[in-house]
C-alpha cells in the first residue's frame, strides 16, 4: 500500500512538472560539392539524393494536431558551399487544390507557405525567416521573442518554384552575405522548417515545435557548420531618383488657386556591415516615397489618435530592435528627414540600436509666432538590450528631439522574462523631461505585463500608469493621466475531425482610473470562437461598456458578428457586422455629447480567378442615429453617415513586373446640427507599374489623382469653397521613381 501511495505521489508530481519538449539533435550541414538546381528537387527523390544535402522529413504539426504528422509527405534538404546556404523543398500535393499565386514580393500570405527558420547568434531570441509559396515568390523577415514577427526586414537573396503533376518543389539561395552571425571557425545556429496548408488550417515544423510550451525560437533545432564560413565584406549602396510632374490646388488664403510643379529628388542609402554582427546604415535625402497608401480606416469621431502603421522603407528595416513594451519610437512622428545614420546588430548578448536624424519639417507643426516655427528637428534614438537565460531580456531606450525653444528627452528601462516553459513576464518603467519655451514638465510611465502561452489556455493581463505629464514627442501614446488594468483570456477545445478544429470561448475586459482615482472607463467583452477547415472563423461577441466624458457617464453596449473565410483556391471573403450604442463625441455648438444607436459594417473580399491577376475590395460603413429627443430631432434622426470603400487590383506579370490600380473612395454625411463635422467627398485614384527585381532595385512608373467636395471660385476675390457633393480635382501627379542596388 505504501509503495502504490509512494508511486502515485511521484505521477502527480510529474504531471504538476512543466512539460519539457524533446528538441531534436544536432544537424550537421554538409558541404556541397556544387549548387544544387531546381531541376534536382523537381526529378524526384534520387536526384535530391545525389545533392549531398542532409534531409529531413519528419515535420510535425504545430497546429491543428499538437505533434501528429504533418497531413502531406514533405521532404527538406539543407547544405551550404563557402558562399551559400542551400535549401530545398519537395512537397506532394493535389495540384487542383494547392493554393499558389504569382504575386509581388512579401504578398504570398494566404499561399501555401514554406519556411526556414536561421536563429545565427543561437542565444533563442530572435530569427530570421525566408518564406516562399510554390512559385517561389519570396517573403522575409524577422521573429523576436516577445514581439512576434516582422515582415519589414528585406534582404537580397534567391529563390525558384515549380508546380508538378503531384506537388511541388523550391529551392533557396541565401548568401552568408546577407545575414549576421558571429565569427568563428565554425557555426552553431538554431534553425527550424515549416510547411502551411492553408486549406487544412495546418501549420507543420521540424523539429517539433507545441503551443503547449513559451516561446517559439527556443524549441529550434542545433545546426552546425563545421567549416569556418565569413559573410565577407558586404557594402550595399542605393542611389534613387524621383521625378514628378504634379499640378495642386492650393487651398489657402492668400492666393488660392491651381499652380503646377515639376519637384525632382535624388539621394543614397548606405549600408555597411561591421564585424559580421553590425550594420551601419547612412542616408542623404532619404528614400521616403510611398507606393502603397494606408488601409482605410474609420477616423471619423474617434477620441483617441488612430495608429497608422509606418510604410517608408529607411524606419521598417530593424524597426524591432527599437521596440519596447510602450510604443515610445513611433517613427512616423518624423515628417521630412533630410539626413541621417543607424546603428542596429548583436555583440554577443548585447543587441544595440542607435539612430540619428534630423527633421526639415519639425516646425512645421507649431504656432506662426513661435520661436521654433520652420524650424529642423534635430532627432536621436538609442537602445540597448541584454539577454540572459532562455528567451529572457533587459534593456534600455533613450530619445530625444530638439528645436529652437522646444525639446523633449525620454527615458526608459524594460525587460522581458520567461519564469517557466507556460508563462513571462514584460516590464517597462520610464520618463520624460520636456521644455516648451523655458517651462519645465516631466513624467512618468509603467507597465507590467503577464502571459501563459498553452495549447488550451491563454491569458495576459498587463498594468499600464501614465502621468498626466509624461510626453513622449516620438512614441505613440494617445492617452495621459490614466492608470488601466487589462486582462485578456480563451480556452480552446480541439477536435479530432477533418473539418472541425477547434471552439472556445475568450473574454478581454478593461478598466481605466485617473491618478485622482475617478473611473473613467470600463468594459468587458465575452466572445464565443468556432474554427473550421480551409480559414473558416466565427465569432460572436457581446461588449458591456461605461464612459466618463465632458463630466457625463455613459453606459454602451455593442454586438459583432464577425466570419471569415477561405472557401477556394480563388476566393476568401470576411464580413462584420456591429450594433449597440456609441457616444457622439464632437457635438454641434449649443448641445452636449449624447448617446446615439451605431451600427458598424465592414465587408473584404479577395478573388483570384487565376494565378497571376488579384482582385481586392473592401467596405466599411458607419452610422451614428440619435435613440432619443435630443435638440428637437425624433429618435432614429441621422446624425453621420460615413461609407468608405477601396478597390484595388493587381496583375502579375511575373514574379519581378506588375501593375496596379487603387480607388479609394469616403463620404462623410453629418446633420450639422447634432455633430460638429463637415460635409466630405473624397476619391482617389492610383495606378502604378512596377518592377521589382531586389528589395533595392526597383522602377515605379506611376499616376494618382485626387478629388475632392470643393470647387474654385474666380472672384474677385479668388476663393476655395466646400461644396455638398460636387466633386474637382485637388492634387494630380505622375511620377518616376528608380533605384539600384550596388554591393560590393
Amino acid at each position: 500500500m505504501t509503495r502504490r501511495i509512494l508511486l502515485n505521489l511521484l505521477i502527480a508530481l510529474a504531471c504538476a512538472l512543466p512539460a519539457v519538449v524533446a528538441g531534436a539533435g544536432p544537424l550537421t550541414l554538409p558541404h556541397v560539392a556544387q549548387p544544387p538546381r531546381l531541376e534536382d528537387f523537381t526529378a524526384g527523390e534520387d536526384a535530391a539524393t545525389h545533392t549531398g544535402m542532409a534531409k529531413v522529413t519528419e515535420l510535425r504539426q504545430n497546429v491543428p494536431g499538437d505533434g501528429d504528422p504533418v497531413s502531406l509527405a514533405t521532404s527538406v534538404y539543407l547544405g551550404y558551399d563557402a558562399t551559400n546556404l542551400y535549401v530545398g523543398f519537395v512537397c506532394k500535393d493535389d495540384p487542383k487544390l494547392t493554393r499558389a499565386r504569382i504575386v509581388r514580393r512579401e504578398e504570398i500570405f494566404g499561399d501555401e507557405g514554406l519556411q526556414i527558420f536561421l536563429d545565427t547568434f543561437h542565444d533563442k531570441q530572435r530569427a530570421y525567416v525566408f518564406a516562399v509559396n510554390p512559385y517561389g515568390v519570396q517573403l522575409d523577415g524577422i521573429v523576436t521573442e516577445g514581439q512576434g514577427y516582422d515582415f519589414n526586414f528585406d534582404t537580397l537573396w534567391y529563390s525558384e518554384g515549380r508546380m508538378l503533376p503531384d506537388g511541388f518543389a523550391a529551392l533557396l539561395r541565401i548568401p552568408f552575405k546577407s545575414l549576421r552571425f558571429s565569427p568563428g571557425p565554425s557555426q552553431t545556429w538554431g534553425v527550424a522548417v515549416s510547411r502551411i496548408i492553408p486549406r487544412r488550417n495546418e501549420f507543420a515544423y521540424w523539429p517539433y515545435i507545441t503551443s503547449r510550451v513559451e516561446g517559439f525560437v527556443p524549441q529550434f533545432a542545433t545546426m552546425e557548420i563545421p567549416e569556418a564560413i565569413s559573410p565577407g565584406r558586404n557594402y550595399q549602396v542605393i542611389p534613387y531618383s524621383v521625378l514628378t510632374r504634379s499640378r495642386l490646388l492650393d487651398q489657402g488664403t492668400t492666393n488660392p488657386g491651381y499652380f503646377d510643379t515639376t519637384p525632382g529628388r535624388i539621394g543614397l542609402d548606405g549600408k555597411f556591415v561591421l564585424k559580421n554582427s553590425l550594420a551601419a546604415d547612412v542616408t542623404i535625402n532619404p528614400d521616403f516615397s510611398e507606393v502603397e497608401s494606408d488601409e482605410p480606416q474609420v477616423i471619423v469621431n474617434q477620441r483617441f489618435e488612430v495608429f497608422f502603421p509606418e510604410k517608408r522603407p529607411f524606419f521598417l528595416e530593424n524597426s524591432g530592435f527599437f521596440g519596447t513594451p510602450v510604443n515610445l519610437f513611433f517613427s512616423r512622428r518624423i515628417a521630412d528627414p533630410r539626413a541621417g545614420a543607424r546603428l542596429t546588430g548583436r555583440l554577443g548578448r548585447w543587441a544595440v540600436g542607435g539612430l540619428a536624424i534630423d527633421d526639415r519639417a519639425g516646425g512645421l507643426f507649431l504656432p506662426p509666432g513661435d520661436p521654433g516655427f520652420g524650424d529642423r528637428a534635430n532627432i536621436a534614438v538609442a537602445r540597448m538590450q541584454r539577454d540572459f537565460g532562455v528567451a529572457s531580456n533587459a534593456g534600455f531606450l533613450f530619445s530625444t528631439r530638439n528645436l529652437d525653444g522646444h525639446s523633449n528627452q525620454v527615458g526608459a528601462f524594460d525587460g522581458r522574462f520567461r519564469i517557466n516553459d507556460l508563462w513571462s513576464a514584460t516590464a517597462q518603467l520610464g520618463a520624460s523631461r520636456s521644455d516648451l519655451l523655458g517651462a519645465h514638465s516631466s513624467g512618468t510611465v509603467g507597465f507590467l505585463g503577464l502571459a501563459r502561452s498553452g495549447r488550451a489556455f491563454n491569458y495576459s493581463g498587463q498594468y499600464y500608469d501614465v502621468s498626466r505629464d509624461f510626453n513622449a514627442d516620438l512614441g505613440f501614446i494617445p492617452r495621459t493621466d490614466i492608470r488601466q488594468t487589462t486582462q485578456n483570456a480563451s480556452y480552446t477545445k480541439w477536435r479530432n475531425s477533418d473539418f472541425f478544429i477547434s471552439h472556445g470561448p475568450i473574454v478581454a475586459s478593461t478598466v481605466t482610473w485617473d491618478h485622482s482615482g475617478v473611473l473613467q472607463d470600463w468594459s468587458i467583452a465575452p466572445t464565443y470562437d468556432w474554427t473550421w477547415t480551409r480559414a473558416t472563423d466565427l465569432q460572436l461577441t457581446w461588449e458591456q461598456s461605461y464612459e466618463l466624458f465632458a463630466g457625463q457617464e455613459f453606459n454602451k453596449h455593442f454586438g459583432t458578428i464577425y466570419l471569415k473565410s477561405e472557401a477556394t483556391r480563388w476566393l476568401t471573403a470576411h464580413a462584420s457586422y456591429s450594433q449597440g450604442t456609441g457616444v457622439n463625441y464632437f457635438p454641434a455648438n449649443g448641445i452636449t455629447p449624447f448617446l446615439a444607436d451605431r451600427r458598424l459594417a465592414e465587408a473584404g473580399v479577395t478573388l483570384s480567378p487565376f494565378s497571376r491577376l488579384r482582385f481586392d475590395e473592401t467596405f466599411i460603413y458607419d452610422d451614428l442615429r440619435t435613440r432619443d429627443d435630443v435638440a428637437g430631432f425624433d429618435a432614429g434622426t441621422s446624425v453621420f453617415r460615413n461609407p468608405i470603400t477601396r478597390t484595388k487590383i493587381n496583375y502579375q506579370f511575373n514574379k519581378l513586373m506588375a501593375v496596379r490600380l487603387i480607388v479609394d473612395t469616403n463620404a462623410l454625411t453629418p446633420n450639422e446640427q447634432l455633430v460638429d463635422a463637415p460635409h466630405l467627398r473624397h476619391v482617389t485614384g492610383d495606378l502604378l507599374f512596377s518592377y521589382v527585381l531586389n528589395p533595392g532595385t526597383v522602377l515605379y512608373l506611376g499616376y494618382s489623382d485626387n478629388y475632392d467636395n470643393v470647387a474654385l471660385l474666380e472672384g474677385p476675390p479668388r476663393n476655395v469653397v466646400a461644396t455638398r457633393s460636387e466633386l474637382n480635382p485637388t492634387a494630380r501627379q505622375f511620377f518616376l521613381k528608380v533605384s539600384y542596388l550596388l554591393r560590393y
